[in-house]
């Protein structure tokens, strides 16, 4: 390689690069939803009857310590929360905490994806996980969090 010409080395570096990164379909895949857009926003958020946004940002940080999540990142001033766990398959999931204007209602929306690695490439593959049961158990977790707090139980 040391030899090559540089424009034949920029070519094989190029060629290279296009190999790691996924495909239009791969991506398109990752992203979509097999029942619809509205009927995954439906089952990833919940609702909450609470102004306070903090206290929803703080048992949502506990429900996935819980869980077996790590924190990745955590933004409060956005409302975001980040974190991973390893099960089988990498696991992540990002939460979004939103208080509605004028109203003492938070929502929280949750999105699960696993991580799928590709022996040879930089980046991995996000497969989009719509099981009702994971949902169901991360808001159970956060609606006891939040009515424990509540009542300084």
């Amino acid at each position: 390689m040391l030899g090559m010409v540089p424009s034949r080395r920029l070519l094989l570096l190029t060629l290279t690069a296009a190999a790691c990164a996924p495909t239009a379909e791969q991506q398109l895949a990752a992203l979509s939803r097999p029942d619809g857009a509205a009927v995954a926003r439906a089952r990833e958020t919940r609702r909450f009857d609470t102004g306070d946004s903090e206290q929803v940002l703080r048992a949502t940080v506990g429900a996935l310590q819980d869980s077996g999540f790590a924190l990745e990142e955590t933004r409060p001033e956005l409302g975001v929360i980040t974190a991973s766990k390893i099960t089988r398959n990498r696991i992540r999931v990002q939460v979004v905490i939103r208080r509605l204007p004028q109203r003492d209602v938070t929502l929280v929306r949750a999105t699960f994806q696993r991580v799928i690695p590709r022996p040879g490439a930089m980046l991995a593959l996000g497969e989009v996980m719509d099981d009702p049961l994971l949902f169901r158990d991360f808001f159970e977790r956060l609606s006891q969090s939040l009515f424990l707090t509540a009542n300084e139980i």
